[in-house]
């Protein structure tokens, strides 16, 4: 006699001995082995180079060049590496295939769709500039618009991938991701991504957007806030400038500032895990996991929620998530350009697992 939902033969207990045994598979198991899909696509990529180009990605893991990246058109920071422009079409596919070994499909769709956006800004600009004749002529301005290049993002790696420490990062306009690997644990970030325009308007691509929700799930968050609660995130009536802790400026926020996630009901708890894992599942699912257990660890507790500005989906504001492992940073720049980081206060770039302190370049 048969029960319901076993099976006769061997087949079918083996199926469910598997699937027990990798249930029980320590999350460390998981990260070793994306580590070591991450370190063979790093070392596929440097095979395709040629010695001078190699000389040109290989950087030593203590170098600060590491720290070296921006949100800032590459005529005005250069990060260290090879461009994209500077690789043959195998090589291209080799450095593509690294960014999906280390990044979730989301963070690889967010990440190429900022960087195809930098040729419709190329266009955008264009015309722009043709259309005045003080900037046509302008030497500054043509050097401006030639940056914007999808060619312009730079790969770098830092140490030997296979090596118990060693790291790689990805770098141009609007987009930075900084990966770390030590001990088959994988850190990712600083991160930074930022979209111009933040919705394609018109022609061709119109409605298009690289960072679809970052926006929205803010605005979820704050309006499911009471009023006396709304009165204690808001801490500014107008946004902010920027992000705070940009390229250069990390750790220099001092307080936590706004509303304290232990004053949120469990549905606006919720809403504040959607915001945090909207950012960190832009990494390969299990470092985001494995982030996520570390600001458990912390205590949610102990995490923060502001915003600066209206709650108006299509105006300026700016918004942040900030405790002791986790830092989100999210600002509207206008009707149409938005900037993002995450960080992890104790860890960027690993420096709390190799015991490295980075210094940050602050671009001018």
């Amino acid at each position: 006699m048969t029960t319901h939902g076993s099976s006769t033969n061997g087949h079918g207990w083996t199926a469910v001995l598997l699937c027990a045994a990798s249930l029980m598979l320590p999350l460390q198991g998981f990260a070793e082995t994306r580590a070591q899909a991450i370190s063979d696509a790093a070392s596929a990529f440097l095979a395709t180079l040629s010695d001078a180009q190699r000389s040109t990605v290989a950087i030593a893991l203590d170098s600060d060049e590491r720290a070296t990246w921006s949100n800032l058109p590459t005529v005005m920071v250069r990060p260290p590496g090879l461009f994209l422009k500077d690789m043959n079409d195998e090589q291209k596919r080799a450095a593509h295939a690294l960014m999906r070994a280390t990044m979730s499909s989301q963070g690889y769709a967010k990440f190429s769709g900022i960087m195809l956006l930098e040729d419709l800004l190329y266009q955008i600009e264009l015309e722009e500039l043709e259309a005045s004749e003080t900037r046509r002529n302008s030497a500054t301005a043509r050097e401006f618009l030639e940056s914007r290049d999808y060619g312009n993002y730079a790969v770098s790696i830092y140490g030997s991938p296979g090596a118990a420490d060693w790291g790689w990062k990805i770098a141009g306009h609007h987009a930075a991701a900084n990966f770390t690997i030590s001990d088959g644990r994988i850190a990712f970030t600083p991160t930074f991504l930022g979209s111009n325009p933040m919705e394609v308007q018109s022609g061709r691509y119109a409605g298009l957007k690289a960072l679809a929700h970052e926006g929205d799930v803010g605005i979820a968050l704050m309006r499911s806030l009471d009023a006396g609660q709304q009165r204690k995130a808001l801490v500014a009536d107008s946004a902010a400038r920027d992000v705070f802790e940009g390229p250069g400026r990390r750790q220099s926020l001092g307080d936590y500032e706004g509303i304290a996630a232990k004053e949120l009901t469990a549905e606006q708890m919720h809403l504040l895990h959607r915001v945090v894992e909207e950012y960190l599942h832009n990494a390969d699912h299990d470092s985001a996991h494995a982030q996520l257990d570390a600001i458990r660890d912390a205590g949610w507790d102990k995490v923060w929620f502001s915003w600066r500005g209206p709650v108006d989906p299509d105006g300026r504001f700016y918004y942040r998530v900030h405790g002791p492992r986790i830092l989100i940073e999210y600002n509207r720049q206008n009707a149409n350009h938005d900037h993002m980081i995450v960080r992890d206060p104790t860890n960027d770039y690993g420096e709390d697992w190799l015991g490295k302190h980075y210094e940050e370049h602050h671009p001018e």
